[in-house]
């Protein structure tokens, strides 16, 4: 009979500790369905082949699936297990039937919102995006739920069966009865227990030795970079960020030996075309999204395939445009920094960085000091992005944003002023500047939600993918742009630069790789014809305009670049971008792909565009001759950006 009691005081008990395992087990599974549904809706980027490889990428995300189920679900875990009679009461399980749906609809909708996100930046979301749009209006992104419908209807269904089958799963019926202190103590051992499991399976591992594991830790499990995202998730990304934003200290050879194969240390100056635009005017065109994809005119080779720049491919017949370019980043906030800094993200974009404060070398300040009067133009909200203070960082003496257009009418009701209209306040305001200047407009129209003025929707051309109207409407708009300078009085005696704030993939499967993902178009536009041709092959990249622009002025003054002037002949040729934790070379026509320790992938680019074949071990490739650069600038560069030594001309040591 004592015995029969005793079991019937447990019974409670074992009954909580029942539900708190199948509550992680169907959290367990939720996670995996996301998974399998994020792998559904971008297996045209993960280049996937084979069932092994998916089916290893399955395998270790439960690694980290399970190590955000164990942390997220820690209170969960204690307030199950608390030696307590009110535990067992209908309200205390109401409480935390609620919390255990609270932090797992959370889940879904972070892991089923980078599902699609993913397509934009190709990895997962950290606790970064906070900063980097938080001076946006958190309505706006709601209209993703519209835009992407699909998905949400399959989060909705997800959610409602979710709570179809938590409702089901078995409660405690009862409270501990008679001799409640042994249920008691052993519910405080099982709460010692409960956490202490959640911390080392959290971790990743058991013995004191073990580090947490990190994002890093996806690679094992991976052939390509823009897989890691498909391993990991949202929740995981979001934790692990957490605080954390700083550049491991990579050092891999002597300084000395590594100025052999990079050095940061650039003079301007030594071109056949030094000197060309001294005392030009100088005009950044940073485009939201123009991927080279878009561009017919770059697309020749592509069979029936026209683009949606009409203007563009006109202006390009009269321009110096580099169809081997590529952005440095995969964010708008990733580009002023490679543009106007030559300098690349330390793991995170460089304004959400610990490094932010450091002081920058500068193209607008240089110019500055040669007697350009310095302006930037966004039609957005004045602080969104950080550009406002960004632009004060590097030497920007003056801000034209939404709020000195002063025009609430020409709101596109998202980003800011729609950029036909934008446009033309620039082509206005220009005029008003002293010269010599050097300004930069950044569109905002060419994005997500892909919306165009009610006039131009049945006009422009709609084509399979939603950029193509956007970008038509840019396009448009920059027409008007240069059709309204021409007149102006400052036309003739300045240079425009084009290019992109980085690519997003779209319809074509000739981008939906590791390189394509980059490549966006570098155009320099000439008003008076004296620079007009073509670089088909020549690697060029966003970290090389700031040597290039002071080049082409006449500065000669010694610099730190992470690039270099594009008709500089004895600089080698290469771009350096991140995915996710892999560090991308591109250099002639080669790819390497480096995990900080050891190569992960060499690619011949010219015989194999797709990415196919991995050449790594094979001999006879340029992998030797490219990890030393690669280390050597990784090198430098970290050593510079942790010291604050980003404008020191001293050598490294």
């Amino acid at each position: 009979m004592e015995e029969t009691s005793s079991r019937r005081s447990f019974k409670p008990l074992l009954a909580q500790c029942r539900l708190l395992v199948l509550r992680l087990l169907l959290a367990l599974v939720l996670y995996t369905l996301c998974r399998g549904i994020f792998y559904l809706y971008n297996k045209d980027l993960l280049g996937l082949s084979t069932t092994g490889e998916i089916g290893r990428i399955f395998v270790g995300g439960f690694r980290f699936d399970l190590s955000a189920i164990l942390y997220t679900h820690l209170l969960l875990t204690v307030l199950s297990l608390l030696p307590l009679r009110v535990a067992y009461t209908s309200l205390y399980q109401r409480v935390m039937t609620w919390v255990y749906r609270f932090t797992i609809i959370s889940a879904l909708i972070l892991n089923l919102g980078d599902t699609v996100y993913y397509r934009f930046t190709l990895r997962r979301t950290t606790l970064a995006v906070f900063d980097e749009f938080h001076a946006e209006n958190p309505l706006h992104f709601l209209r993703f739920f519209i835009d992407y419908w699909g998905i949400t209807i399959v989060g909705v269904v997800l959610i409602a069966l979710f709570i179809l089958v938590e409702r089901r799963l078995p409660r405690p019926k009862s409270y501990p009865e008679g001799r409640v202190w042994p249920v008691y103590l052993t519910s405080v051992g099982l709460l010692a227990l409960g956490i202490y499991l959640s911390i080392v399976g959290g971790r990743g591992g058991f013995t004191a030795e073990t580090r947490p594991i990190t994002m890093s830790n996806a690679a094992l499990y991976i052939q390509q970079p823009q897989q890691r995202a498909m391993v990991l998730n949202t929740p995981f990304c979001l934790i692990r960020t957490l605080g954390k934003s700083g550049l491991p200290e990579l050092t891999y050879m002597p300084f000395s030996e590594a100025a052999k194969y990079f050095n940061p240390i650039y003079t301007p100056g030594q071109t056949p075309l030094s000197g060309m635009f001294r005392g030009r005017n100088v005009v950044f065109i940073i485009w939201e999204s123009f991927a080279r994809e878009w561009v017919g005119a770059l697309n020749r080779d592509i069979k029936g395939y026209k683009g949606y720049t009409p203007f563009i491919d006109s202006l390009i017949e009269r321009s110096y445009v580099f169809e081997n370019a590529y952005a440095n980043g995969g964010k708008s906030i990733d580009a002023m920094p490679s543009i106007f800094t030559s300098i690349i993200s330390p793991n995170v974009s460089f304004v959400l960085s610990v490094y932010s404060g450091n002081d920058l070398p500068s193209l607008p300040r240089r110019l500055s000091g040669m007697g350009y009067t310095t302006a930037f133009f966004h039609g957005a909200p004045n602080g969104s992005m950080g550009f406002d203070a960004f632009t004060r960082q590097v030497g920007i003496s003056r801000y034209y944003g939404m709020t000195e257009y002063n025009n609430a009418k020409d709101y596109d009701g998202q980003w800011g002023i729609w950029d036909e209209k934008f446009l033309q306040y620039v082509a206005k305001e220009l005029g008003t500047l002293p010269q010599p200047f050097f300004a930069a407009e950044f569109t905002l129209s060419s994005h997500h939600p892909f919306q165009v003025p009610d006039e131009y929707k049945s006009v422009l051309p709609k084509g399979s993918h939603p950029m193509h109207q956007v970008i038509g409407y840019s396009d448009m708009a920059l027409r008007r742009f240069f059709e309204t300078a021409s007149k102006q009085p400052w036309y003739e005696n300045t240079l425009f630069v084009i290019v992109a704030d980085h690519a997003v993939p779209g319809a074509l499967d000739e981008y939906k790789t590791t390189a394509g993902i980059f490549r966006v178009p570098i155009i320099l536009f000439d008003p008076r014809g004296q620079l007009v041709g073509r670089e088909p092959h020549q690697v060029v990249s966003q970290t090389d305009l700031y040597p290039t622009i002071l080049d082409l002025v006449g500065d000669t003054h010694p610099m730190v670049a992470f690039g270099s002037s594009v008709f500089d002949p004895n600089r080698p040729r290469f771009t350096v971008q991140e995915i996710d934790g892999i560090h991308q070379m591109i250099e002639g026509d080669w790819l390497l792909q480096f995990d900080g320790i050891q190569p992960r992938a060499l690619y011949n680019l010219r015989t194999d565009p797709r990415q196919t074949t991995d050449l790594k071990d094979q001999p006879n490739t340029p992998l030797p001759a490219m990890l030393l650069r690669l280390k050597a600038y990784l090198q430098e560069y970290t050593h510079r950006m942790r010291e604050n030594r980003l404008i020191s001309l001293e050598p490294s040591r």
